[in-house]
């Protein structure tokens, strides 16, 4: 029998110096960095980022700075980026930011040909995503992942979900060889994040610790993973709303979502990600809050069909159960009903045509109907 490795991922906790001075200490290398402007000002990272590029500099190596990251990356942010890059050699991607900018790095190396970078349109991108061909390249470019949210798990899977710039489709991209070498979790890069943005990534990582717990792929290491993910972002999410620069507190979350993206990472989630896809392509419904808005009424279907089911339901019996949990958390900052996206009742068949995803939908417990989904929609309307 061949085992998987569980996690080939080098995870590090440190503070923004840690962070500074490990990636000045990286031997000489071409070096791509993916991190928005904005961010880099607001973190004070700016002379940072001019001191890595002296470094390249002085040692004639290659530094290129992508300074755009759309909030859902599609095959025209691969190709500009691409376009960018042009004949460059890239050693290593440094990816600081949300789930997007560690997506967009994992398209980057599993396209980048020197060759080839300058040539690329959106229709042979997505082509080649369609068919796996980037599976024939001998070698895929080593990422390094800084997330600046607690939620998306990106920085420790081998996959980066790209969405179609015609909103015809959701594509993932798949190999583990995109599975960064190492990912840096520096708490206080969270702090300046919204409320609504705090409970968006946090009700993520909850909804691929739950998903995972259940899913059909489902391990008993996984479920104390996930077990554990849950726990902490039910004690710790609302606190981080309520005092946003408590480093603690931020620090608690980071470890949760690192839980969960491990968690994940052996099982893949399930159905609310399936249904999450296009409420987030079709009326841009954060995902995040895209994919826990259905968590209790999936819930609810797959209740008594996967196993310690009543270890997970216990967690959130103080609460009155996952529904009044996320009600109560998001109370004040976001209305977790689709109305409040303006998705009506009229759009249900639409989303429901949409909401099945393979290896997401058939990874779930319980084998789930259309009319199932569009039961569960109706639900949360």
């Amino acid at each position: 029998m061949i085992f998987k490795p569980f996690c080939s991922t080098d995870i590090r906790f440190t503070d923004k110096e840690g962070l500074k001075q490990g990636l000045l200490k990286l031997t000489t290398r071409n070096i791509l960095l993916i991190m928005s402007k904005s961010s880099a000002q607001r973190w004070d990272l700016v002379s940072f980022i001019d001191s890595l590029k002296d470094k390249c500099k002085a040692s004639s190596t290659v530094f290129i700075w992508i300074e755009t990251i759309s909030a859902n990356p599609t095959q025209l942010d691969i190709k500009h980026a691409l376009a960018k890059i042009k004949d460059s050699q890239i050693d290593v991607i440094i990816a600081v930011g949300g789930g997007s900018a560690i997506d967009l790095a994992k398209g980057i190396s599993a396209f980048h040909d020197k060759k080839k970078n300058a040539l690329y349109t959106s229709e042979n991108l997505t082509n080649e995503i369609k068919s796996k061909g980037y599976k024939d390249k001998d070698k895929f470019i080593d990422i390094i992942a800084v997330p600046t949210t607690a939620g998306t798990g990106s920085e420790v899977t081998q996959w980066a979900t790209i969405w179609d710039e015609e909103r015809s489709a959701k594509f993932s991209i798949d190999d583990p060889r995109l599975q960064p070498k190492q990912a840096v979790i520096v708490p206080e890069l969270t702090a300046t994040l919204p409320a609504k943005m705090t409970l968006a990534t946090g009700l993520d990582a909850m909804s691929q610790a739950i998903e995972s717990y259940w899913s059909k792929h489902t391990t008993p290491i996984v479920q104390e993973l996930a077990i554990r993910s849950t726990e902490l972002i039910i004690r710790y999410l609302r606190k981080a709303v309520e005092e946003p620069q408590d480093i603690k507190v931020r620090e608690k979350l980071c470890r949760a979502s690192v839980l969960a993206g491990l968690s994940f990472a052996q099982t893949r989630t399930t159905a609310c990600h399936s249904i999450s896809y296009p409420l987030t392509m079709l009326y841009d419904v954060p995902h995040g809050l895209a994919a826990s808005i259905t968590l209790d009424a999936v819930a609810n279907k797959n209740r008594g069909s996967f196993p310690n089911d009543l270890e997970l339901f216990s967690l959130f019996d103080g609460f009155g159960g996952i529904k009044a949990f996320i009600n109560e958390v998001c109370k004040g900052a976001i209305d977790m009903r689709l109305s409040s996206f303006g998705i009506r009742e009229k759009d249900i068949d639409r989303i429901t045509d949409n909401a099945f995803t393979g290896g997401r939908m058939d990874n779930n417990p319980v084998d789930l109907s259309k009319e199932d989904v569009k039961e569960i929609l109706l639900s949360v309307l």
